[in-house]
């Protein structure tokens, strides 16, 4: 072969070897709202697609057409992130943000803002007179708290998370405005200047921990099939939302002073002595955890119990709490780890349930009892006798009080604390939640 062939063969196989940019140019719903047709550029034989991280089974692909089973007629109105990919690499997907059911503005919908409603608060004024005896407001919230807390406590903190959203939105409108008037703009001119500046890509412990909160919403794929979509949605949608509440943060602290006083709900929690603690009783901070050992979403949290304690250097102290959801065997690993909590050695017992991978089934339950240390026959006489068994259920009927009913599920100083962003690692999640907790134990109204 002469020199010049050579040459060509070369540059041939390396051509060929470059991925081929994916193009999503459109996506449509088919009239019976149950299918969707992409439209684009080099979407390969078997392209993977997912709308809003679910993947969605593949109809029909044809040159730069691909049909897919998708319920939108079934879906709420919004903003959605659709992407193919046919391999993992940066050239081989593509994204295009979708708006389901937009409203028509021709036909005559109402705002909102148009409906009028009041929400009567409890106080002293009467609620119903029976003879000459009158029923105050406040009397029937207390009556109501008492026979039915976990309903009354729900409905206070619902109450307290929509006027915290709309409250947010509130100040964050008006620190823009005040900005954008500063300046001379628009908000949308503001927004659109300094957003892209302070997008910084998220690391790959963002990707891993958006795949594992999706749970069995993957449908069976993987994370390296996931990888793509996954990153598209770092970067069309947390990214960029992460950006706009740092530089609103940037606002508050060095443009236009503003503070939050709404005070959240909050609950005594009881201390019982099935707890078990790790940290400083003088702490400012108490972090009750309410878990499940037998659940994985369980074991990612309880990865980073250790390091938050430390973290905070005798500021928090994290309180465990049974919550066992699972069936049978997530009970029979309760009971197991209060055995062992009788011992003295919960926490031992506790990470070599939890901490290794696989699943928590009998054999790990006896595995955890040599690993932690225990008196074998103290131990499986408890186990086999199931002599926590009441103190189980009890913990199981306070988190009913709390309201809580997803493992794991956190009280920070007796405030129920919110579902996390799905992109944030346990440890930055945890960290985050106390040191707004420290942050607002040092702001008065």
């Amino acid at each position: 072969m002469n020199i010049a062939a050579s040459i060509l063969l070369t540059a041939a196989v390396l051509f060929a070897q470059q991925p081929r940019q994916v193009v999503v140019a459109s996506a449509v719903p088919d009239a019976a709202g149950d299918r969707l047709t992409i439209t684009g550029e080099n979407f390969g034989f078997l392209p993977f697609v997912t709308l809003n991280l679910v993947p969605l089974t593949i109809d029909a692909v044809g040159g730069n057409r691909i049909v897919a089973v998708a319920p939108t007629r079934s879906m709420p109105p919004g903003t959605y992130v659709l992407t193919v990919s046919y391999g993992p690499s940066p050239g081989e997907t593509g994204s295009i943000q979708l708006v389901l059911g937009a409203p028509d503005s021709s036909a005559g919908h109402t705002s909102p803002a148009a409906v009028a409603a009041s929400i009567a608060i409890a106080g002293g004024e009467p609620a119903a007179k029976v003879g000459d005896r009158i029923i105050t407001l406040a009397e029937v919230d207390r009556e109501w708290q008492r026979r039915d807390p976990a309903s009354y406590l729900g409905l206070t903190r619902q109450l307290y998370d929509n006027r915290r959203r709309v409250l947010d939105a509130m100040v964050a409108d008006e620190l823009l405005a005040r900005e954008a008037a500063a300046r001379g703009m628009t908000t949308e001119a503001l927004l659109k200047e300094e957003i892209p500046k302070r997008i910084i890509t998220m690391p790959e412990s963002a990707v891993v921990s958006l795949y594992q909160s999706l749970g069995d919403l993957t449908r069976g794929a993987t994370l390296d099939e996931m990888k793509p979509a996954l990153r598209a949605w770092l970067e069309r949608i947390s990214e960029p939302e992460v950006a706009k509440m740092n530089y609103l943060e940037e606002l508050m602290k060095v443009s236009t002073r503003a503070e939050v006083f709404l005070a959240p709900p909050r609950v005594e929690v009881d201390r019982t002595p099935q707890d078990a603690a790790l940290g400083s009783e003088n702490a400012a901070v108490v972090l009750v955890v309410f878990g499940d050992l037998a659940s994985a979403s369980y074991a990612r949290y309880a990865h980073a119990f250790t390091r938050v304690t430390e973290a905070f250097d005798g500021r928090v102290r994290l309180v465990f709490k049974h919550l066992p959801l699972l069936g049978p065997g997530s009970i029979a690993a309760a009971e197991a780890a209060q055995c062992a909590n009788a011992q003295g050695r919960f926490w031992p017992y506790h990470d070599a349930v939890v901490l290794p991978p696989g699943a928590v089934d009998a054999a790990r339950l006896k595995q955890a009892a040599a690993d932690a240390g225990l008196n074998r026959a103290a131990f499986d006489s408890c186990v086999e006798q199931r002599q926590h068994q009441a103190a189980i259920k009890q913990t199981i009927d306070e988190a009913a009080r709390y309201g809580i009913t997803r493992a794991p599920g956190f009280l920070i100083n007796g405030r129920l604390v919110p579902g996390p962003p799905p992109f944030l690692p346990p440890f930055d999640f945890l960290k985050r939640v106390v040191e707004e907790e420290l942050s607002r134990q040092t702001r008065k109204p």
